[in-house]
């Protein structure tokens, strides 16, 4: 189901379960657009993936969630496709392919045929996806590739498992969902509950201006460095 290049190099990530909440969605889209033309693709020019399961028991009662695909191309440092897939057993449909920008005043996206405003109504996946790996502190695992278990399945003539991340977004919508609580009741940010400190630009006492990744505050190390910024710190 996932290109052989990003499966061959384990470009993949799987967020776990997520519930399928408008306001979620809303908050998400709000980070990204906060993080302007800043936003990093966690293998530069890099084709990579993430998976997901979407929970709509709120909405229809089901009580097995829903598995989608998403296949990032990046085009430029600014733009970047993706294609959405809802995963159906061993088949995948196609459900649309969505163009983001990068820029200075934010993130526009485009959907080939849809009006903006059919856009907005328009469940999009990516924000999510690059929103924490764009974030300090989210937890972002390697999971290696099951030797033993392929060896097997090589010999089965069956397709090799190949190695991913597990990114845990329930922890990242949780101290979401808190900053946007505690922001609306007056909220400040000496709170002890998990919570997202913003992205935003310092200048320093020099005058230069550096750019402060968004970080999740009190989950973890507030040290640990955002996914892109790991990669970066590997080529050097």
């Amino acid at each position: 189901m996932i290109p052989r290049g990003i499966s061959a190099e384990g470009r993949i990530f799987s967020l776990g379960l997520i519930e399928n909440n408008e306001a979620t969605h809303g908050r998400v889209l709000d980070i990204v657009q906060g993080l302007k033309d800043h936003v990093g693709q966690p293998f530069d020019l890099h084709p990579w993936a993430f998976t997901f399961e979407l929970s709509t028991l709120e909405q229809d009662g089901q009580v097995v969630p829903l598995r989608f695909l998403g296949i990032v191309e990046p085009h430029s440092a600014r733009q970047i496709a993706c294609s959405e897939f809802l995963l159906i057993g061993s088949r995948m449909r196609r459900l649309s392919k969505v163009y983001y920008e990068h820029g200075p005043d934010g993130t526009n996206v485009y959907i080939p045929g849809m009006t903006p405003d059919q856009i907005r109504d328009h469940t999009q996946s990516y924000p999510i996806a690059i929103a924490m790996l764009n974030t300090r502190g989210c937890n972002i695992d390697l999971k290696r590739a099951p030797s033993i278990l392929n060896e097997k399945r090589k010999r089965a003539h069956k397709p090799m498992i190949p190695q991913h991340y597990d990114v845990n977004a329930q922890e990242y919508l949780a101290a979401l969902k808190y900053s946007t609580e505690s922001a609306a009741n007056g909220g400040h940010h000496a709170s002890p509950l998990p919570h997202i400190r913003r992205a935003h630009e310092r200048i320093m006492s020099d005058g230069r201006r550096i750019w402060v990744r968004s970080s999740l505050v009190n989950v973890r190390s507030e040290g640990d460095i955002a996914f892109v910024e790991r990669r970066r710190g590997y080529k050097k």
